[in-house]
């Protein structure tokens, strides 16, 4: 793989672990918070022990969203979403629930990255293009359910949806992360076989 695919790749392992990693440790320290039941962002809000530890995830989370995007594909559609999840994010992060910036930040963050997915499929074969659709598409439908559950025209645990909608897009920075640096494994192998029959 070359440097700057492989700096993508490793990048887009750190940010998504890192940030589900920084989101225990504000959950644990948050009296009766549920997974299930909670806004992820309840963790960010004054009244959470740990409010900078989450705040701090979701700008890094942003942040090395994007970073990693610009060193592994460069389509304009592509890395202006990427760019509307980093602004999310850090949105997100500076203003709490209940503020009108914070959720046009969710919007973006949520409707952005998981609609980069759906610009970014493209990058490799089919079973890639499958995958990574089928994220998308789940982290979409996700954010539609839990507006629904917000209306209260459904009936569904809120933090369930809502992390669909997020996790969506960790699970594909780290599965395409995984894909390329397989990709990579392969192509030297494939080159050394090729010298052997030559």
């Amino acid at each position: 793989m070359p440097p700057r695919p492989r700096l993508g790749a490793g990048i887009w392992i750190v940010g998504p672990l890192t940030y589900l990693i920084l989101e225990a440790v504000a959950a644990v320290a948050f009296p009766h918070y549920s997974y299930a039941q909670n806004f992820i962002s309840d963790l960010g809000v004054a009244a959470s022990p740990r409010e900078a530890v989450m705040n701090a995830a979701f700008c890094l989370q942003g942040t090395l969203f994007l970073v990693g995007a610009l060193f592994l594909n460069r389509a304009r559609l592509f890395l202006t979403l990427a760019v509307a999840n980093a602004l999310g994010n850090v949105l997100i992060a500076i203003f709490h629930s209940g503020v009108a910036a914070h959720a046009v930040g969710a919007v973006l963050a949520i409707v952005g990255g998981n609609a980069a997915i759906l610009a970014g499929s493209r990058i490799s074969g089919p079973l890639y293009r499958r995958v990574s659709v089928g994220l998308g598409v789940f982290g979409l439908l996700s954010f539609v359910v839990f507006i629904l559950v917000l209306q209260h025209v459904l009936h569904a645990p809120l933090g369930v949806w809502e992390r669909g909608s997020v996790y969506s897009i960790l699970l594909w920075q780290m599965f395409t992360a995984a894909w390329l640096i397989a990709a990579s494994s392969r192509r030297p192998n494939l080159s050394r076989d090729r010298a052997r029959r030559a």
